[in-house]
């Protein structure tokens, strides 16, 4: 079992900047003063993840004019959007003469001494009953605050030879995700490791917070921006190092595993990041697998993992070629085909004699050496799961060959066998959890994770009348 936290000096503060973050959430209005009109009534409004500016004025087209929003709030001036653009034909100004109000959202505003190259704090607030820790998936490191030490809320990134931290934060009823940099960098860049730490997370643990942020250079100047993306909560997390969340596990099976279980380590982790950061394929799948588990769609979530299983496949596998026979053993391939041919022998009496002959004759070509450079649609998907070391059985192959009905417009997975509506719900859930299983498998093993795997679909064996040699957990 790997460990689970790592004591290091890790000293933080948070008060200042979520003394800022209370105070302009605090109120529904405030009034504040434009920049360029400061006799103008203006005021920010407040509203659930967004801000608005409402001023009392009309705006109306001018040749000469492109209006400046900034305005100033306790005495700091806060840049924003101008109205208007390069086209003369659309620039603005404002019209104080008559009784009108404006009102416009404010995706982003930022002080006007925010520096652009520091280092940044970002705060994305989530609900409280989010913030459990991050003990039960991730190896943490300690930080103190105050005086006091903290075990299990915080995890260390180590990312192109710099550190970012990801701290959870309980503070007045409220729960916070803190993104950090360790060492000076361009907000820009601080921004997109960001992004790819959040796809991460939520891979992770099936939160991916997003929605509004606020971010703090090192002097406290603030940045506020809400147009990245919402929070998703995803269904599925891949590892957990507690059996005992999982109200359809047995007893006597969570205690087998309880103290066997593994966390993804910090090393581990960092290089989930890196693959999120730098191939675009592992970006767009894990945001894929969390906004279609999102919206909890069993129309949409197998159709999804299918798409993701190809292109993980196609970018995982490494080219190969010559040939290759299925089985190297001579004697052994000798003796399957000797058994093949007694069950069929055995049931000749059910076949003719044409499909008799045609079934002896393609035992002769069972061990037929296979082109590496000519696989079949399913030899391709399987092949990056043979080729990192992870067993496959029958059953799983059988759920990744569903690739071809969710692309060719089977999205029901209608056979002859399921018919009602339960029915066919059921077996959407148990192949979607199939898929997600087989799809961590090859993420994470992708990574050097050397752990278990929690088997999402398990636990609906039992409701379909169907029964595997799978476990609860796999270990990679």
């Amino acid at each position: 079992m790997n460990t689970s936290t790592k004591r290091i000096e890790n000293d933080k503060s948070f008060d200042t900047n979520l003394k800022f973050i209370d105070e302009i959430s605090s109120q529904n209005k405030f009034k504040v003063e434009l920049v360029k009109d400061r006799e103008i009534d203006t005021f920010l409004i407040r509203e659930k993840e967004a801000f608005l500016l409402q001023i009392n004025a009309r705006f109306i087209e001018d040749e000469d004019n492109n209006y400046e929003l900034s305005f100033i709030f306790n005495e700091i001036t806060y840049k924003t959007k101008k109205i208007g653009s390069t086209s003369k034909h659309t620039n603005f100004k404002a019209d104080k003469s008559v009784n009108f109000e404006t009102t416009i959202e404010l995706n982003r505003f930022q002080s006007e001494n925010f520096e652009q190259y520091g280092f940044y704090k970002t705060y994305f607030q989530t609900e409280l009953k989010e913030i459990n820790t991050f003990h039960r998936e991730f190896e943490t490191v300690t930080h103190q605050r105050q005086g006091t030490e903290y075990f299990y809320d915080c995890i260390r990134i180590s990312l192109n030879e710099k550190e970012y931290d990801v701290t959870q934060l309980k503070h007045n009823d409220k729960g916070f995700y803190v993104f950090e940099c360790l060492q000076e960098q361009s907000y820009d860049e601080f921004s997109k490791v960001c992004f790819s730490i959040q796809q991460a997370i939520g891979f992770i643990n099936k939160l991916m917070v997003g929605g509004e942020k606020f971010t703090f250079d090192d002097k406290g100047n603030c940045c506020y921006s809400n147009y990245i993306g919402p929070t998703l909560k995803g269904m599925y997390s891949p590892i957990t190092a507690n059996p005992y969340s999982y109200p359809d596990i047995e007893k006597d099976v969570a205690d087998y595993y309880s103290n066997n279980l593994t966390r993804i380590t910090l090393a581990n982790f960092s290089s989930l990041v890196y693959k999120i950061h730098t191939e675009p394929e592992f970006s767009a799948s894990i945001l894929v697998i969390l906004e279609a588990t999102s919206i909890r769609s069993l129309l949409i979530i197998p159709s999804s993992f299918a798409i993701i299983i190809e292109q993980l496949s196609k970018h995982l596998s490494i080219e190969e070629t010559g040939l290759e026979k299925p089985i190297d053993d001579r004697n052994l391939a000798c003796k399957i085909i000797d058994e093949l041919h007694k069950v069929i022998d055995d049931n000749a009496e059910t076949l003719s004699e044409t499909n008799l002959l045609k079934l002896k004759r393609r035992l002769k070509e069972i061990n037929k050496p296979i082109n590496k450079k000519h696989l079949t649609n399913n030899e391709k998907l399987t092949r990056p799961f043979e080729q990192l070391g992870i067993r496959l059985t029958l059953h799983d192959i059988t759920i990744i060959e569903h690739r071809n009905d969710l692309l060719h417009g089977n999205i029901l997975l209608d056979n002859e066998k399921i018919k009602d509506e339960e029915k066919t719900n059921l077996y959407l859930t148990y192949v979607s959890a199939k898929l997600f299983t087989l799809i961590s498998k090859l993420i994470l093993k992708s990574i050097g994770y050397d752990g278990y795997v929690y088997n999402q679909a398990k636990y609906l064996e039992k409701h379909m009348n169907i029964k595997t040699d799978e476990e609860y957990f796999e270990k990679i």
